[in-house]
């Protein structure tokens, strides 16, 4: 009936049936009937006059074309905002190439595994904060964060990470994600220059398109970013990097770089915003301290994750900003969804206090060690001088490229894997200019050692139903 009235076909002014009789014609209860009018009344499109009966609102004017609530064409008419046109147009945005394979052998990156001990003691602290929730928990945080895990975080980074900071500079966020998202929009405009490594966090690079700044890509070695390069950069307003594990080329920024780095930040007034998405796990000698521990006078921005140290699904995060700059986060943090799952954020504070934190961490850091030395030990076997290695000394995933297959034959190559159960994922999307081969971005954080050897050996045998030829000479 609405449509009916919206498409005009019941004009303005029009007497509907008796509910009796319309009950009767289409064969169902007159209360049916009645809450049907009752609710169209609600919304005003009838009126009930009192011993007249029911009418169509005389003064409806119709919103909708004659034919109905099918989609029309029209829609490339509205205005967008320029951000609105730049997400329109750029399909890699967003989410990007993030489908998950639905895969027996799944090398998926951001993945990791999970002892069943860690497990039910997340389960246990859940279930003794549902049980003992008070009304000041179910309400609304600060938008910065509780105060319970911005203290147990302050104290777990300075434990963990060498870093020193008030809780109060701690914004708690739903995954490093939006950590990046809130720190550029908090500093960036339109035109502004902003300095990333290449390759890169994809999750940067959409960020950057977005807001459309002026970026500029800065080469990566073994050693990280070549602050070198950057030295002859002038009028940059942030830059972004990943120093104790390069996302995603695996390097580690030696201590003369960072030196260097902060010096050219704190001579161009550029804030450094220091992504540190799995710094604790380093497979070769003990963790790396992070570049804010070397930075008194606060140039830079750090951003950490639980999502990478317990599971994906925990999406909270953090980022630990100068003092001059905590308002216009929280600020920011409110707009954006005002703040982060209280529950959530109560159980890792007791998660961190109970010790459970630094405890899991150290046996992850095992667990994945010998998993990495069963993957390496696997593409050795496999694969030898077929691929190149690069990111294993430390975090969950290695970049691994195949000179033989050119890029182009990516997808090609998926679809062989997954015919064998395997799941891989291309590395083209963290590049501004892709490379001329296939490199994949190679997670075995979740899976078992024999698994890894059965992944890695089908791995190779999708590459040899390609029949690939060399594109070294």
């Amino acid at each position: 009936m609405r449509e009916a009235v919206l498409e005009r076909r019941i004009v303005p002014g029009s007497k509907l049936p008796s509910s009796r009789a319309l009950a009767a014609d289409l064969g169902v209860s007159r209360n049916t009937v009645l809450y049907a009018y009752e609710q169209l009344a609600a919304e005003g499109y009838v009126e009930t006059r009192v011993g007249a009966g029911t009418y169509v609102v005389d003064s409806l004017v119709s919103g909708m074309p004659a034919g109905g609530r099918g989609r029309r064409p029209g829609g490339g008419r509205r205005k967008l905002s320029s951000l609105g046109v730049r997400l329109a147009r750029d399909g890699s945005l967003g989410l990007g190439d993030q489908r998950r394979e639905a895969t027996r052998y799944e090398f998926r990156f951001a993945g990791a595994g999970h002892e069943q001990e860690t497990l039910n003691a997340w389960a246990r602290l859940v279930g003794r904060r549902a049980r003992s929730l008070s009304r000041a928990p179910t309400g609304y945080q600060r938008p910065g964060g509780s105060s319970e895990l911005r203290e147990a975080l302050a104290g777990y980074l300075a434990r963990a990470r060498g870093l020193t900071c008030r809780p109060e500079q701690i914004v708690v966020t739903q995954g490093s994600q939006q950590g990046i998202d809130l720190c550029l929009r908090l500093l960036v405009d339109a035109g502004d220059r902003v300095v990333i490594e290449e390759p890169h966090y994809a999750g940067y690079g959409s960020c950057l398109r977005a807001c459309g700044a002026s970026v500029l890509h800065v080469p990566v070695d073994a050693a990280g970013m070549q602050v070198e390069l950057v030295a002859g950069l002038e009028h940059a307003k942030v830059v972004c990097v990943t120093p104790s594990h390069q996302f995603p080329t695996g390097g580690v920024m030696p201590l003369s770089r960072r030196l260097r780095l902060l010096d050219w930040a704190r001579q161009h007034g550029t804030v450094v915003l220091e992504d540190d998405y799995d710094g604790e796990f380093r497979h070769e000698g003990r963790p790396i301290e992070c570049l804010h521990s070397l930075d008194p006078e606060q140039q830079v921005i750090y951003l950490g994750t639980a999502s990478r140290m317990l599971f994906p699904a925990l999406r909270i995060g953090w980022a630990v900003v100068p003092e001059d700059l905590v308002e216009a986060c929280q600020r920011l943090k409110a707009i954006a969804d005002r703040d982060t799952s209280s529950l959530e954020q109560l159980v890792l504070a007791d998660f961190i206090g109970g010790g459970w934190l630094e405890r899991h961490v150290r046996r992850a850091r095992k667990r994945y060690a010998v998993r990495r030395a069963a993957f390496l030990e696997g593409l050795g076997r496999e694969l030898g001088s077929r691929a190149e290695l690069a990111g294993a000394s430390a975090g969950t995933h290695a970049l691994l490229r195949l000179p033989e297959l050119p890029a182009s034959r990516f997808a090609d190559l998926r679809q062989a894997c997954r015919e064998r159960g395997v799941g891989i994922y291309s590395a083209a999307q963290c590049y501004a200019r892709p490379p001329d081969c296939v490199e994949l971005l190679a997670g075995y954080a979740s899976l078992e050692e024999p698994d890894i050897a059965v992944g890695v050996r089908k791995l190779r045998e999708a590459l040899d139903s390609l029949g690939a030829i060399s594109q070294t000479p």
